[in-house]
């Protein structure tokens, strides 16, 4: 019989969840929570907080237009004109309403043409009748992407430093260094912003994947520039790959991995000398997240339908699977790469499945030992008067993969588990975290370099960043020794 939710405690009304200590949950008072009088290990972490007046309005470009007169200028400079600042599109529209006998029958043919052409595409792949924002929004591994403050959030692997991204299309880099400066990346391009990934074995690249490709910018940090030209970045853009939902670097970073949601190409990119190579093959019209195992030795990609595949880094075929119904919505990776978990959007189910043969989903269970087991039911349950569970937005392990925490498309808990693999893999309730009435999770993202345990940090709706750490005094770390001594006294004094 699977586990349920009914195994999770919830916090006392009216408090948050705090920390976790040798798997004792502590909770207290936002008014009065005091993180460090538990443990140091997070003293140094930059405290973000990003409100609204701090966001940079996006603007359309046209405001200046107001404060001239509109001047007649001649139709050949009209067309140019319009063509430089809308498209072609536009222009041939313009050019269609004019009375120039020849070019304006010519330019209604040709739109014509490209609305016969635009309706075949959309029979053969449906997701372009949707513009870019809604289509990342169904799509997204955050909850609420269209509405919410931070969008996403990225630890890098080696140091104290985070990639917040926020609704006004800005990518905002903080550091443990209250002196340094705070670089702000941000580029007319760089629209949409969808996910953001630290380069591994470097300390100033990270890719930023929007609607229209990905920004590979490199961040001198002893740069005192606070906004960073474009100069400073790569630009990888393929016109039929868009939007970019989801990207992934190889552990090692000479690769980097993209795939969009009207593209069934998906594309492994070599920064440096601009070069592709193309990963395809039939299933869905689009593919909307991609992840590298921690190994090198395998990458996953999802597509928008039941197909998902597990490609052979080595000679890059692939296993081809599908889910019974709906599609894979999240997925994560164990730390040793052989363990696959992953949520449909249909579902209110965790699965596992050790990445070994070709199927995991077979409808003759006794004769078949790789197929994909549910582990957890995360179906809503009322937990003393709190709905908590239902559908997965998103699903992260924490780096040691000892840890999967799940974030739910429609209730404000997110639910902590402890990964086990004795007999089997095992999913164990850990704890719940809670934030304040009015907030709602956005995104969460695991500390890449804790050497206390984990520390998951999630982006609340207010624009709150929290840190929720979980520690294990028994570790070889001067800071836990700091834990110990003042664990009961601090529990006594705050509760």
């Amino acid at each position: 019989m699977m586990r349920t939710l009914q195994d999770f405690e919830l916090p006392i009304d009216g408090q948050i969840s705090l920390c976790q200590i040798n798997g004792r949950v502590f909770y207290t008072n936002f008014d009065i929570a005091n993180l460090n009088a538990l443990t140091n290990t997070l003293e140094h972490h930059p405290k973000i907080h990003i409100t609204r007046d701090l966001l940079h309005p996006t603007t359309s470009g046209d405001e200046g237009k107001a404060l001239f007169l509109p001047v007649d200028v001649s139709f050949l400079k009209q067309l140019t004109q319009v063509y430089y600042e809308q498209g072609y599109i536009e222009a041939l529209h313009t050019a269609a309403s004019h009375n120039q006998l020849f070019i304006s029958k010519s330019s209604k043919a040709i739109l014509a043409l490209l609305k016969y052409i635009r309706k075949v595409r959309l029979l053969i792949n449906p997701n372009l009748r949707y513009s870019g924002p809604s289509l990342i929004g169904n799509y997204s591994q955050t909850r609420n992407w269209l509405n919410t403050t931070i969008r996403y959030i990225s630890w890098h692997p080696y140091c104290i430093k985070v990639a917040i991204v926020t609704c006004d299309d800005s990518v905002r880099i903080f550091s443990n260094d209250s002196n340094s400066v705070s670089p702000l990346l941000k580029y007319k391009l760089q629209k949409h912003i969808t996910c953001v990934a630290w380069r591994p074995m470097s300390n100033t690249e990270i890719a930023v994947a929007h609607e229209n490709g990905i920004i590979v910018w490199n961040i001198d940090p002893n740069s005192l520039i606070t906004r960073p030209s474009i100069s400073n970045a790569t630009v990888l853009q393929r016109e039929d790959h868009r939007p970019v939902m989801s990207m992934a670097w190889s552990p090692k970073g000479d690769k980097l991995a993209t795939v969009a949601a009207c593209d069934r190409t998906i594309y492994i990119w070599d920064v440096e000398l601009g070069k592709t190579s193309i990963l395809k093959r039939s299933g869905g019209s689009g593919n909307i997240l991609i992840k590298w195992s921690p190994t090198g030795e395998k990458l996953l990609t999802c597509t928008n339908s039941l197909v998902f595949r597990v490609w052979d880094c080595r000679n890059w075929e692939c296993e081809r699977w599908t889910v019974l119904n709906g599609r894979v919505q999240s997925a994560c990776w164990s730390n040793c790469g052989t363990t696959l978990l992953f949520a449909t959007d249909t579902e209110t189910i965790i699965y596992g499945v050790i990445v070994k043969h070709d199927l995991i989903f077979t409808s003759d269970s006794d004769t078949s030992s790789n197929q994909a087991l549910p582990i957890f039911d995360i179906s809503k349950v009322d937990i003393d008067g709190v709905i908590v569970g239902g559908l997965v937005q998103c699903m992260e392990s924490d780096p040691k993969g000892k840890l999967l925490a799940v974030m739910f498309q429609d209730t404000d808990c997110i639910a902590v588990f402890n990964i086990v693999r004795q007999q089997g893999l095992q999913l164990i309730a850990s704890s719940l975290i809670n934030g304040l009435p009015e907030e709602k999770p956005s995104t969460i993202s695991f500390l890449q370099d804790f050497e206390a345990g984990a520390c998951l940090s999630i982006g609340w709706s207010s624009g709150r960043i929290q840190y929720f750490p979980v520690i294990y005094t028994d570790l070889p770390s001067t800071e836990n020794s700091f834990i110990s001594s003042t664990l009961n006294s601090c529990n006594a004094s705050i509760f």
